[in-house]
């Protein structure tokens, strides 16, 4: 009598290790712009563009890149690049912004086109990819996740339904995987510094002193210092000041939070201490930068 043998659900006895990520989709928003002229954009957060009309540019290490209805645009967190409408002049200071969102009154008998925007975040490490600007074609896969987003945003902004949300996750989960694999390299290979930056990123309200992060890896305080600074070209504490920063944009711009709950959220004493470091890194107040970007 043969013996039945008892198979289990994975043939293999080998423990495969699978990467994780996970996609945060801080908006996604269709609007109409008559102009859209900025000097420096740069954001901690993954952006997708798509016009339906020709007639936006995009000006990145010099070059010229035309945003057409043919082609999705993703561009990676940190990124610095300008934009212009219809050959607008670029202001020097500050920036020129009018529009709408496509479910309110369009403008009559004006020249404007109508433009998507997703913003989005992945999480460290994969957000410290190398900064970037990539165009993609469309393929009829896409146009169909297109059409399905924007006919939700034409009557219905502020919430999604399953069915269109897995459009917006389908176009990300496309774009990403078709860039190139050295687009995804790592700020470090080290398996200690990459656990320590993973752990910034989950606690990044918490106390997170070097003697702490040191002991996460494993090291003294001297000799992690060090690898960390040779690792990232940044020392930890320099490092936890630019994550804390780049957290406090994303509230500023997804958010309908307060300055002092930011500041809060964000693992800084009050919001006096927020205002200075948040102005010594970009250049603008909380208040200041929450007026000029924060989307409505």
């Amino acid at each position: 009598m043969k013996t039945r043998l008892q198979h289990k659900g994975d043939p293999s006895e080998i423990t495969q290790v699978i990467p994780k990520y996970e996609v945060k989709i801080h908006c996604c928003r269709y609007w109409w712009l008559q102009n859209w002229e900025f000097k420096d954009l740069s954001f901690p957060f993954w952006r997708v563009y798509h016009n339906n009309f020709d007639g936006a540019a995009i000006i990145y290490k010099d070059e010229v890149i035309q945003i057409t209805p043919d082609k999705l645009i993703l561009i990676a967190p940190n990124t610095s690049y300008s934009t212009y409408l219809y050959n607008h002049a670029i202001p020097q200071t500050g920036y020129a912004l009018k529009g709408g969102r496509v479910n309110q009154k369009l403008p009559i008998n004006e020249q404007f086109l109508l433009h998507l925007f997703i913003h989005f975040n992945l999480g460290m490490p994969y957000d410290g990819t190398k900064a970037g600007i990539y165009t993609l074609p469309i393929t009829d896969e896409l146009k169909t996740m297109l059409s399905r987003i924007k006919r939700h945003l034409n009557y219905e902004h502020s919430k999604f339904s399953f069915f269109s949300t897995l459009a917006i996750n389908s176009i990300i989960n496309h774009l990403l995987s078709s860039l190139p694999e050295e687009s995804w390299q790592s700020v470090t290979k080290d398996y200690r510094i990459l656990k320590v930056i993973n752990y910034i990123d989950q606690h990044i309200t918490t106390s997170l002193s070097n003697p702490q992060l040191a002991e996460l890896s494993s090291m003294a305080t001297n000799a992690f210092t060090r690898l960390f600074t040779q690792e990232t070209g940044i020392s930890p504490q320099k490092f936890v000041k630019k994550k804390r920063i780049d957290k406090a944009c994303i509230l500023i711009h997804h958010s309908h939070y307060s300055i002092e709950e930011i500041a809060t959220k964000c693992g800084f004493a009050d919001r006096y201490h927020f205002t200075r470091i948040f102005s010594q890194v970009t250049g603008y107040s909380p208040a200041k930068y929450k007026k000029d970007f924060r989307i409505k």
